[in-house]
This record gives C-alpha cells, sequence and structure tokens, in this order.
C-alpha cells in the first residue's frame, strides 16, 4: 500500500509544507488507488481508475500530481495540456495516409504509456475537443490509467463553445470514469511564490535564478523558446508558453516594438515576467519610450507582471531629462505593480 509519508517527505527536502485540503486529497488518493484491484483475465479493466483533479488556479493540483507521479509512477507520460495536444497533432500528420490515424495514434500512446498525466486540461478549440474526448476514451478502454488536473469541473469544460453538444459524450465518460476530487481552499501558491520572490539581490535575478524559479513555480510549462511571434513578426524572449512570456527588458524593448504590440501581448499572455533591467538615460531614449508605453498598456488592461530587480533600482532606472514629464506617472506605477495589493486585486476581478 502506498504510504503518504513517501510523497510528504519528498516535498519537505524541498521546503514544501502541504496545506489541509492538500494533505486531505492524497489521502483520499491514497485510500483510491489501494482499492483498486489487479487486472484479471476475466477483468481487465477496472471500472475507475483514472483521476480529474480540479480547483482554483494556484491551489497546487500541478505540484500534487508531480509529486504522485515521482513516487508512485515513475514510468508514466507526463504532459501539460497544449504539449499533449501538439504530439497528437504530429503523430496524426505523421500517420496522415493511413486508414485511421487517430487509433494509431492512441495505439503509439498506449504501447508507450501505462499512465499518462494531463496538466491544465481546459478545452478552447472544437478540433481539439473532438481529438481529445475520442483519444481519452479509447485510450482508457486500452488499459492506460490517465491522471488529469483542470481548473474546471467535467460539467464546465468547453462551456459556450462551438458545437459544444458533441462535447457531451466526453464529459459524461470524464463523470462515469474517472476519480472526481474537488481541491478546496482559497490560498493561491503560485501567486505567493511570485509576489514573495527576493529580488533585492543581484544573483536572484539573473537568467539562471529566474528560470528556475519559474520552473518551479510553473513546472514544465515555461520553454527555453528564444523568440515568440506576435503580430506576425518575432520578437527575442527568454521562454514563453501558451500562457506566459519572460522577456529580458534590455532585449525586447531595444527592439523595434509598438502599441498594437503591446496590445496583443497583454490580450494573449497571463503572466509577463521581465528582468535584465539597467539604468538608462537619453541615450536610451527609443527603449524608454517604448517601456513606457508597455507599462501604460499593461497597467491599463490589468496584465499580471511580475519583475525581476534590485526595487532601489525603480528610484534610478531613468536618469535623463527628455523623458521626465512621463516617467513620473510609469514610476509611480512601477511601484503599484511591484505591491503584493496589485496581484492580488487582480486575481479577484
Amino acid at each position: 500500500m502506498k504510504d503518504i509519508k513517501v510523497i510528504l517527505e519528498n516535498l519537505s527536502t524541498q521546503g514544501i509544507v502541504l496545506d489541509d485540503a492538500q494533505i486531505s486529497f492524497l489521502k483520499e488518493f491514497i485510500t483510491f488507488d489501494s482499492s483498486l484491484k489487479p487486472k484479471s483475465f476475466f477483468s481487465k479493466k477496472n471500472l475507475i481508475d483514472n483521476l480529474y483533479l480540479f480547483g482554483p488556479v494556484g491551489r497546487g493540483k500541478t505540484l500534487l500530481l508531480q509529486a504522485i507521479n515521482e513516487c508512485y509512477f515513475s514510468h508514466s507520460g507526463k504532459f501539460h495540456f497544449v504539449e499533449f495536444m501538439q504530439l497528437i497533432h504530429n503523430q496524426l500528420s505523421n500517420f496522415s495516409g493511413n486508414r485511421d490515424p487517430l487509433l494509431m495514434v492512441v495505439n503509439n500512446l498506449a504501447k508507450n504509456y501505462k499512465i499518462i498525466f494531463i496538466d491544465e486540461f481546459q478545452i478552447e478549440d472544437i478540433a481539439d475537443a473532438m481529438i481529445i474526448g475520442n483519444v481519452i476514451e479509447s485510450l482508457s478502454n486500452k488499459g492506460t490509467r490517465i491522471m488529469i488536473s483542470s481548473n474546471s469541473h467535467p460539467n464546465d469544460l468547453y462551456l459556450n463553445g462551438l458545437q459544444r453538444a458533441k462535447f457531451l459524450k466526453t464529459i459524461d465518460f470524464i463523470n462515469n470514469n474517472f476519480f472526481i476530487y474537488h481541491l478546496l481552499g482559497t490560498e493561491d501558491y503560485r501567486l505567493r511564490e511570485i509576489t514573495h520572490f527576493d529580488s533585492s539581490h543581484n544573483e536572484s535575478n539573473s537568467d539562471e535564478s529566474v528560470r528556475a524559479f519559474l520552473r518551479r513555480t510553473f513546472s514544465s510549462e515555461i520553454s527555453n523558446a528564444n523568440e515568440f511571434y506576435i503580430n506576425k513578426r518575432a520578437f527575442s524572449c527568454l521562454g514563453c508558453s501558451e500562457k506566459i512570456l519572460w522577456i529580458s527588458f534590455d532585449d525586447f524593448f531595444s527592439s523595434p516594438c509598438a502599441s498594437k504590440d503591446f496590445f496583443e501581448i497583454v490580450k494573449r499572455f497571463e503572466w509577463v515576467f521581465i528582468n535584465n533591467f539597467h539604468i538608462c538615460n537619453d541615450d536610451h531614449i527609443d527603449k524608454l519610450r517604448r517601456f513606457i508605453s508597455f507599462i501604460d498598456i499593461a497597467y491599463q488592461e490589468k496584465q499580471k507582471l511580475k519583475f525581476f530587480y534590485d526595487p532601489n533600482l525603480i528610484k534610478h532606472l531613468y536618469s535623463g531629462d527628455q523623458l521626465q514629464h512621463l516617467w513620473v506617472r510609469t514610476e509611480s506605477r512601477l511601484h503599484q505593480i511591484t505591491t503584493k495589493k496589485y496581484l492580488q486585486n487582480l486575481e479577484k476581478n
């Protein structure tokens, strides 16, 4: 029988302490998992051995599934939902000349993985809705266990989506074939980690430190991409994902970007992280103009931002004269954006 102490001890070595709701989930999962009977000739598939964990943003769903995976299921497949769909689409392309390419994709996945973890499960596209429904049901019927985390109850998946009626069969399948658990609680641990990050030391704002922090906070969501596309143009970045953008102040705002690009960024990304700040004067006036415009738009659109720099740098970030009439407002907004209260208010809206 699995022992919760294994997970708790493993997390404690990483400085992570779980709250009561998270521990309750682990206890119920272990009870659920331990009740599963080995497959036999007469019963090759358990009635329910899949897991669907849902709850508010930042409650540690990714952390919990990752902890379960590391301690008990070392030979599983672990994917962010976007990554999983990309894998499926790529394999569909590879098998495009076959009679039933989706069946071949499922067979390939079932052959490689007995357990598949899918993080941040959220349907946004009608094509993905149809594909993922068939994949989940087929994999489950072939004996591959599916472990899912999501912000939504199954009944709320693809809510108000185009032709959603076609997806209701998948919702029924999840409700009937998954152990569904609502992770309660209100504290957003991801927000807490971000707001409490100490950026008062230069070494904590290096690319290496920021990358480690983002990977720890967002798990596999942040990539090593060095560019992203906005308005059909490539811009430099230090990492990105579907919802996260990490850029260098020095590099990004040195490029010819404009307000239309900034509006698209805040529309697309949930979080924007910025480091590599440096003191500027009127020799950097174009860079400062772009940064001021970005801050105005981000503030207006209530964008979630995190800056990695010595807080004292704000007072000296711009030492020129030509933009002082604009910089006064920007400096005030920078102070406000860096407060915990600012981000907490965005979470409530």
